[in-house]
């Protein structure tokens, strides 16, 4: 603890010397006594003393005030002069830092002055040097232990003191031996003093005296007499045995302390003279209570004294006095572990409450708009490091029969189809090249519309006719097939075939209500002549955010539903399970390995092809206006790559496929309230903080649950398929453990 400590030592012509030390500062200077000072004081005590007789005459607390108020002002006066400018000018510059005043025992006049008084907004207490310097031992996890000595109760009523301690015995909160009556006696304080299990704090209530010589005498309860000196060997043991506190809860007990401060006690609180019983009684609770709390000692006393100024009680306030060595350190008392823990708790500091309520505020925010492009940069990166822990813990996730799945490319399929005719068409619409000359071919007119970019249905029947029923039985088309005006002939050779193969199952898809596609709604389903010919639709929506900064080209990664995924909805029937629904907030699985569950076909595969289901789509380029393209979520990487896609995108059909098999397998990730994790976190850090004291331990636990909570985040989402934020609640867990001192 930083102080500034004054020393005062008589000099051989009268003057005293005065050393001021403290950081950076070491001076000294010497000033005259001021003899008004003790006379002042002289009278002021005689008046507190005849004030509190009842055998003498009472004097008025007006007289005793005033009187008080003299010795207070002469006492300002001679600090204010000039003699104790070093002294003025150390305490202006270094406001608030306690003051530690050691006084010469020759210098008895200014010992007894009211020193506390005069700094009123700093703590002050007297300092001597302790002539011997053991191993103390401290315990400092488990119930204070607390030595009470009853003295001689004649015209004292200390029933109440007394009971007030034992009460705090009773509720466990203090281990308490009490010496009363007979049982107060020289022998057996000396026993109790030499008890191994050690004391913290040795409490005398009763009458006392002054004795220099012998360091005071305490009058005990069978009415013999016990100066600190007849017990210097015992007050050494109990000093070994972690005895650090004296409470003289009698009159004229700064004799007494001082003897025992000499054998290594290392702090003692007294009244320096006669007080009135109920006073003392009433100060001294008040400071046990504040040190029972947890209190350091110095504060407990400062916050007594000001109560008794503010009861009234400003006189016994001037004589109550805290004395140390000059090693002492701060003294608490030792508390359980369990009443430090909420006693830090209690004193949680403000920051930690504004760093709980700011990040709460940011997980409410998540929490209510998921899609938020933080949210979803955070969202998309986990699922990614997902994918990590699966690989490294070797938890690939579950499994069913692989999705087939046919792209139809102009590039690739449409060659393999024998539809290069059409790929000719389009070269002749858009205009003649040195590759291909204007050429028309009158059996092909209108079969395709110069301006259409979506898949020909020439080559949709002919994927068809190379899957028999049979076969495959199923086929979902993520395909639109809603203009009637465009290849009449292949649209009705489209049909005929539809008729004819009475697939048990083949749809096709359009566009939602909520698209932005032109044409949207139920005008996009498929012809009437195909419809008529057994060909069912379905939402194409995968109810995902298409991003705050879309691009042009791409939608962002799909990645959270906001909105159920119903048996409405081409995903749903793809899956063979439509009454399973994908509620709101789902989070798709891309950890898992997806190259697995879905693979792509050519189309020379599809005379050998024996599977349930087949998905056919196109790349998402058919489309420049409405591009049916994803931003690819970065857990795919690698199923991209087996797909042989561009990486730089994930064409819709596909993650038609992913939700098709999520359904089907039952496999998404709910996640966990960001604010609710949030707050929690919150709260963590702060019993943390509450909890471990040390900063370097601290910083290692705050390491420790970190490592612990992220395993178990990550864990969870595999186990529970509940995916817990990290993040924000690690950043909110460090901050608040690690920003209390």
């Amino acid at each position: 603890m930083e102080t500034l400590d004054l020393h005062l030592k008589q000099q051989g012509d009268g003057q005293v010397l005065a050393f001021l030390t403290g950081r950076g500062l070491s001076t000294t200077f010497s000033v005259t006594p001021n003899k008004r000072l003790n006379q002042s004081y002289d009278a002021w005590l005689r008046r507190f003393i005849a004030n509190h007789d009842s055998k003498g005459s009472l004097v008025p607390e007006d007289v005793l005030q005033n009187y008080k108020d003299r010795l207070t002002n002469e006492l300002e006066i001679w600090l204010s002069s000039h003699e104790w400018s070093e002294l003025k000018i150390a305490l202006t510059t270094n406001p608030g830092i306690p003051i530690r005043l050691w006084i010469d025992t020759e210098l008895s006049d200014l010992t007894r002055l009211p020193w506390e008084s005069w700094t009123e907004n700093r703590p002050l207490w007297r300092v001597q040097h302790n002539g011997t310097t053991g191993a103390i031992q401290t315990q400092s996890n488990r119930k204070p232990r607390l030595l009470l000595v009853v003295g001689n109760e004649d015209g004292l009523d200390l029933s109440s003191e007394v009971r007030r301690l034992e009460k705090q015995k009773n509720d466990k909160r203090i281990e308490l031996k009490i010496l009363r009556g007979q049982e107060c006696s020289p022998s057996e304080i000396r026993k109790e003093l030499e008890d191994p299990k050690g004391w913290d704090a040795l409490i005398f209530l009763g009458h006392s005296e002054s004795d220099p010589n012998n360091g005071g005498r305490l009058h005990l309860g069978d009415n013999s007499w016990l100066s600190a000196k007849a017990v210097d060997q015992q007050l050494k043991t109990a000093v070994g045995n972690g005895l650090r506190l004296i409470l003289l809860n009698s009159c004229s007990g700064l004799d007494w302390s001082t003897r025992a401060l000499e054998f290594g006690v290392s702090w003692a609180v007294c009244f320096r003279e006669v007080v009135p019983s109920e006073d003392a009684a009433n100060s001294f609770h008040q400071i046990l209570v504040a040190l029972e709390q947890g209190s350091d000692l110095i504060a407990a006393v400062d916050k007594t004294r000001k109560n008794l100024n503010q009861d009234g009680k400003s006189s016994t306030a001037f004589l109550l006095s805290t004395l140390s060595t000059s090693t002492a350190i701060p003294f608490k008392l030792p508390l359980r572990k369990r009443r430090q823990f909420l006693r830090r708790l209690r004193s949680s500091t403000k920051t930690q409450l504004i760093t709980a309520a700011t990040a709460a505020a940011i997980g409410a925010f998540n929490d209510v708009v998921p899609w938020n492009p933080i949210n979803h940069g955070l969202l998309n990166q986990r699922l990614r490091l997902q994918r990590v822990y699966r690989d490294v813990t070797q938890q690939p996730g579950p499994t069913t029969k692989p999705l087939p799945v046919l792209i139809l490319e102009k590039r690739r399929a449409y060659p393999a189809l024998n539809l290069t005719h059409l790929i000719l068409l389009n070269q002749t619409h858009r205009g003649a090249t040195d590759a291909y000359p204007q050429q028309t071919f009158p059996g092909l007119q209108g079969i395709i519309n110069p301006n259409q970019k979506r898949i020909s249905r020439a080559a949709i029947k002919e994927v068809l006719e190379r899957v028999p029923p049979k076969k495959v039985p199923l086929i979902g088309l993520d395909l639109v097939l809603d203009e009637p005006s465009i290849e009449p002939v292949a649209t009705q050779q489209l049909a005929s075939l539809i008729t004819k193969q009475k697939r048990p199952k083949l749809f096709a898809g359009y566009f939602g209500e909520w698209s932005n596609a032109e044409g949207a709604g139920t005008l996009s389903k498929p012809v009437p002549i195909l419809r008529k010919a057994g060909l069912e639709s379905y939402n194409l929506a995968v109810n995902t955010d298409p991003g705050w900064f879309k691009d042009s080209q791409r939608n962002q990664a799909p990645l959270q539903i906001k909105a159920p995924i119903t048996s409405d909805f081409f995903s749903s029937q793809l899956s063979q399970k439509p009454s399973t629904t994908i509620p709101t907030d789902a989070i798709i699985d891309w950890s898992i390995p997806w190259e697995d569950l879905i693979y792509r076909i050519d189309v020379n595969e599809l005379n050998s092809l024996n599977s349930e289901i087949l998905l056919i789509g196109t790349d998402g380029q058919f489309s420049l206006q409405h591009p049916d393209l994803f931003n690819p979520p970065s857990a795919a990487i690698r199923a991209i790559k087996s797909w042989q896609l561009p990486l730089g995108s994930i064409p819709g059909v596909m993650v038609q496929g992913v939700m098709a098999q999520s359904i089907h397998m039952g496999h998404w990730l709910m996640p966990a309230s960001s604010a609710m994790t949030t707050l929690l976190s919150a709260g963590v850090g702060v019993l943390a903080a509450a909890g471990i004291q040390s900063r370097k331990i601290r910083v290692a636990a705050v390491g420790i649950i970190s490592l612990i909570f992220i395993w178990a985040c990550y864990q969870w989402t595999i186990s529970g398929l509940i995916l817990i934020p990290i993040l924000v609640p690690i950043a909110t867990f460090c901050t608040i453990t690690l920003s209390r001192k």
